[in-house]
């Protein structure tokens, strides 16, 4: 009788695994090879050996004393999102998003085929530490890569285009700038971010595209494979949203790198360049895109470092840092905008 959730995810999977490789013959063994420990869940490696051959396994367990008991909920919502990404993806014959392989939400669970790759933050951070990497153009390219399928991603789930309110915009920023100003962010710069971001607001187009947001599109989280790039969480998935918020997310996580000292602006600006270029993101488009990385990067800082009180003075380090950063992206970003 098995006692814990992944014993029972297990003997579901012993049963009906085969249903989804009929090519591989007989499921002779399931065992795990790893796992990761998270937050608010952990995710377990698996091998799933067939009589011809073995396929890796990717299974997500809430951790339900961490994530406000709502570890169904959440893998409910994940399955969900799951199911409507992959098959949108697989309607235009894209690949990238990890196969479901049934549906474990009961279990606070999300079963997976397993996208084998690395982090394309960890390439990132190779680069910045190896002298010459970067310079080899495997940078460019995972770049290039991950601008191409974000846009494939979102052309596969497009909808109509949405109206842009650029009014409830400069709201959100106002008020994620007094949650800076309150851990320190100076004056000075929250002008420069306002006022550039009013400038540009007052010359966009009424409409921005449309699609499903992945909402979490950070290095941290594309896998970067043999051959391409791929995407494993959707928990936070909207259905439909502004197409532009997964391109600044991105932009601003990269952009947030440089607040490390040994990631210099040289990596940064490749990456940010290339994305954009094979995203296809016209000169217009880009000033809006500006401000929507300027919201993301005050986002992060108005969040703050999560850390135990015991580490208060992590958590000051890592604000000074982040006001120092915050100051250098809005002059670079918004300045010039604000003074024209």
């Amino acid at each position: 009788m098995p006692e814990t959730v992944l014993d029972q995810i297990v003997v579901a999977l012993r049963e009906n695994a085969g249903q989804y490789y009929p090519e591989r013959g007989e499921l002779q063994n399931l065992r795990v090879v790893g796992h990761t420990p998270k937050n608010d869940h952990f995710i377990y490696d698996f091998c799933a050996d067939f009589a011809d051959g073995s396929e890796r396994l990717a299974i997500k367990i809430y951790r339900n004393n961490k994530c406000g008991g709502q570890g169904k909920a959440l893998a409910r919502q994940e399955s969900a999102n799951l199911e409507y990404a992959y098959q949108a993806m697989l309607k235009k014959k894209q690949t990238g998003v990890p196969r479901p392989l049934g549906d474990h939400s009961e279990f606070g669970a999300v079963v997976t085929e397993k996208i084998s790759g690395l982090p394309l933050q960890s390439i990132i951070m190779k680069a910045a530490l190896l002298p010459g990497f970067a310079d080899n153009g495997s940078i460019a390219l995972v770049a290039r890569r991950s601008g191409e399928w974000l846009r494939a991603f979102h052309k596969s789930t497009s909808d109509m285009p949405e109206p842009f309110d650029g009014t409830a915009l400069i709201s959100n920023l106002e008020k994620l700038c007094q949650s800076c100003l309150e851990e320190g962010l100076d004056e000075h710069s929250v002008h420069v971010i306002l006022t550039g971001a009013k400038n540009v607001l007052s010359r966009t187009k009424k409409s921005l595209p449309s699609s499903a947001v992945l909402a979490d599109f950070t290095p941290l989280n594309v896998v970067v494979t043999e051959n391409g790039v791929g995407f494993n969480d959707f928990v936070r998935m909207k259905r439909r949203g502004n197409s532009f918020e997964d391109v600044a997310q991105f932009l601003a996580s990269v952009e947030a790198l440089e607040k490390y000292p040994f990631c210099n602006r040289l990596i940064t600006s490749q990456i940010q360049e290339n994305f954009l270029d094979s995203y296809g993101i016209t000169q217009s488009e880009s000033a809006i895109l500006r401000v929507l990385k300027m919201k993301a990067l005050l986002g992060m800082f108005a969040q703050g470092r999560t850390v135990k009180e015991s580490a208060m003075r992590k958590k000051v380090m890592w604000a000074n840092v982040m006001k120092k950063f915050i100051h250098q992206a809005a002059q670079r970003s918004l300045a010039p905008v604000a003074a024209a």
